[in-house]
């Protein structure tokens, strides 16, 4: 069956979550001074969300929350250039660069903050729920760590990042050129082109080459850029990692960037400088989002989050997975030794489909089952039909909504019904919503025709 850009993403939503296996580990790589782990809080494991609509699309002009509480301190009074969340533990993980003054190994010649820069070296930092670090592994010669992501195999966690980085000229970063994927290991330090690292080469050694993970819905997403030029490509990440690099859709990268991410049909771009002269408070942190199936910028909005920070640099932004299901995640590089701020959105706009049995039940495109969440107000709209035009039955479940619009305790709703055909009395019809996430009708009539709920909400 041939696939249209847009159905080619829609499809792998359906792909299982995790069902990979990761290349074997090799030998150990080395330990890095001083890079032993921290004392902290053993992480508990937290449930997988739902795989959801790749037409989910978060709000960006909703109130987002502070996910750690404060401003974290890192191995390194350097910025966090991109995040990344466990799927199965949900510990944070963290990437930024190594400080002035550091030597990796006895024999490494590299100390300043400028050649580790250069060179493309970096610190992976493990962070508890809580803030501390738990553990560090230092990369060198991988790149600047713009792109990031994480998946956990069978218990593996396994980090994926540019790397293969050349020497920059002085005073600039070194990015990598090619993607590479390789197990996270407390207190290791890897060599980009020595250690245990799987590499990708999908766009050939283009400059500043950065990955994100969609797991959710099978993809991994690459960020390149070719004389100056900025490009997205989409894979399917099981075919990605039998080193099939057939894109599925390309589109061009607009605007200034920080960092990135890919999640269903969407980019989301964020960039933006600290504070300074030139650049006052509430600063120039900016979002992008783009249709990934047009390449399209369909948003561009800016961030008015944490605007009193002392010190504003626009870092992170990722998906993180939760029980209550996915949310964006965007962080902020803080103080003057450069703390990390998590913030994360959770609410969905515009309108996102449901799935309901079509074989069963009809609608027109404008009438077809949606909901949108913001906070724990959730919203429906559908109007539907039996397709057999057979009675409507009381009790009837329309639909299954996805896990983590479920509500604690039964709740009910008010809707409509055609005022055409055998219907007797008022035009309403009562619908509820129970703890499994049955959408159900009731009413003891038994007439035929359309139902719907135009304005219905419940909170979960």
């Amino acid at each position: 069956m041939s696939l249209t850009r847009r159905s080619l993403l829609t499809t792998a939503a359906a792909t299982p979550l995790l069902a990979s296996v990761g290349p074997a580990r090799a030998a150990a790589p080395k330990v890095a001074p001083g890079a032993a782990p921290l004392a902290g809080p053993s992480p508990a494991a937290v449930p997988a969300g739902p795989g959801l609509s790749p037409g989910y699309r978060f709000s960006l002009r909703d109130e987002p929350v502070d996910l750690l509480g404060r401003e974290v301190r890192l191995h390194y009074k350097r910025v966090h250039q991109q995040v990344a969340f466990d799927p199965v533990t949900g510990l944070t993980y963290a990437v930024q660069g190594i400080s002035d003054g550091v030597r990796l190994s006895a024999g490494d010649t590299v100390v300043s903050l400028a050649d580790h820069d250069g060179r493309g070296d970096l610190c992976v930092n493990q962070v508890a729920p809580d803030g501390t670090v738990l553990a560090v592994m230092h990369l060198t010669g991988f790149g600047h760590g713009a792109g990031f992501g994480v998946e956990n195999v069978d218990g593996t966690v396994w980090l994926w990042l540019e790397t293969h980085a050349d020497i920059a000229a002085p005073g600039k970063n070194a990015h990598g050129k090619y993607i590479g994927r390789l197990a996270f290991q407390p207190g290791a330090l890897v060599d980009a082109k020595e250690g245990p690292v799987e590499v990708f080469k999908p766009v050939g050694e283009d400059s500043a080459v950065t990955p994100s993970l969609d797991l959710d819905h099978g993809h991994i997403a690459v960020r390149h850029v070719t004389a100056g030029t900025a490009e997205y490509r989409v894979y399917e990440l099981e075919a990605f990692k039998r080193h099939d690099f057939t894109t599925l859709v390309d589109f061009p990268g607009k605007h200034s960037i920080q960092s990135w991410c890919l999640y269903g049909n969407f980019v989301y771009q964020n960039a933006g400088t600290a504070y300074d002269a030139d650049n006052p408070s509430p600063g120039n942190s900016w979002w992008t989002v783009y249709d990934v199936a047009s390449g399209a910028v369909i948003e561009r909005i800016f961030n008015r989050t944490a605007l009193d920070l002392a010190h504003r640099e626009t870092e992170a932004i990722t998906v993180r997975r939760t029980s209550d299901g996915p949310q964006l995640v965007f962080g902020f590089a803080t103080q003057g030794d450069r703390r990390m701020a998590l913030y994360g959105l959770s609410s969905t706009t515009p309108w996102t489909p449901l799935t309901y049995d079509e074989n069963v039940y009809g609608a027109t495109n404008s009438y077809k089952p949606q909901y949108r969440r913001t906070g724990d107000r959730v919203e429906l709209r559908l109007r539907v039909t039996r397709n057999t035009n057979t009675p409507w039955t009381s009790g009837e479940t329309i639909l299954t909504l996805p896990d983590h619009l479920h509500p604690i305790r039964t709740q009910g709703m008010v809707g409509t019904a055609t005022g055409a055909g055998d219907i007797t009395g008022p035009l309403t019809v009562r619908w509820e919503v129970t703890p499994d996430g049955s959408l159900r009708i009731y009413d003891e009539r038994g007439f035929k025709g359309w139902i719907a709920l135009d304005a219905g909400y419940f909170t979960s």
